[in-house]
């Protein structure tokens, strides 16, 4: 398991839990919905903007490991004589670290998008009332239009474009050569994880594209049709584990043996009970 396609993979893991903790915030907020609204209302104002940007941030990061990942099966399908010197554990290491840093780095006018707001309540307890409003950058039309058209087509449209060509590079040479059962089940394996990133990132592609609007200034039509395409990234970010274990044998070996040994190890030894 020691190999730069491995540190890729963990690499996307860890995003990939962070969109997936960063999801679960909305879900509690819902569930805070149901006990009190005032309560949800605020804990929605508080992290939402840290929301929206951890959100744009990992799916970047997302979308370039994976890039990264189906550039490096590429080198290896196509240019297996280069592939050892080319593609090493250090190397994917310092990729993998400038990619995370870039995605959350050029991602970093999200947190500025919106701002709290205090509105003054008459018919309750309390005086104010906090609710989130854009921000008088985002309110620059010129600032928002060039933001968002660079943003989208680096978060989305352009690792979209560069998996399609080089996945149909990848699978056009395993048509063309005879490879080992193991590399060819690997290069598959990874060739369903770009094609589970492409289909379930496309329509919030085209709908962030389409719209460039956030969620809370979007109308409910909008909100409802967003629900869907983030649901589809959700999706996405657990898949990749299903994968590994559908394809990958040597995953599942490692997986049981890890899970061998943690068993073994919280049982207690017979000899030291009373």
């Amino acid at each position: 398991m020691r190999s730069s396609t491995s540190i890729f993979l963990l690499s996307l893991t860890i995003i990939d839990t962070i969109r997936i903790c960063n999801d679960i915030m909305y879900f509690i907020d819902v569930l805070l919905n149901e006990i009190s609204f005032d309560m949800a209302e605020q804990t929605f104002v508080f992290f939402y903007p840290y929301a929206h940007y951890i959100f744009n941030s990992s799916m970047t990061c997302t979308a370039w490991l994976i890039v990264v990942i189906a550039i490096e099966r590429y080198i290896f399908v196509c240019h297996s004589s280069k592939a050892k010197t080319i593609c090493s554990i250090p190397r994917a290491i310092i990729l993998s670290t400038a990619i995370a840093l870039t995605s959350f780095g050029t991602s970093i006018p999200y947190i500025c998008r919106y701002q709290q707001n205090n509105i003054e309540i008459t018919n309750k307890s309390y005086g104010t009332n906090q609710t989130l409003v854009i921000s008088s950058l985002w309110k620059n039309k010129t600032f928002s239009t060039a933001f968002n058209s660079f943003h989208y087509a680096f978060r989305s449209l352009i690792p979209i474009i560069l998996l399609v060509v080089f996945s149909l590079l990848i699978v056009k040479r395993l048509r063309q050569c005879q490879f080992r059962k193991g590399k060819r089940r690997t290069a598959l394996s990874l060739l369903m994880v770009i094609l589970s990133f492409v289909i379930c990132a496309t329509p919030d592609t085209v709908l962030s594209a389409v719209l460039q609007t956030g969620y809370l200034e979007a109308s409910y039509l909008i909100r409802g049709i967003r629900e869907i395409a983030d649901f589809l990234l959700l999706l996405n970010a657990g898949f990749n584990f299903i994968i590994y274990s559908a394809f990958n044998t040597l995953f599942r070996k490692t997986l049981k043996e890890m899970a061998g040994r943690r068993s073994t190890s919280s049982k207690p030894l017979l000899g030291n009970t009373p």
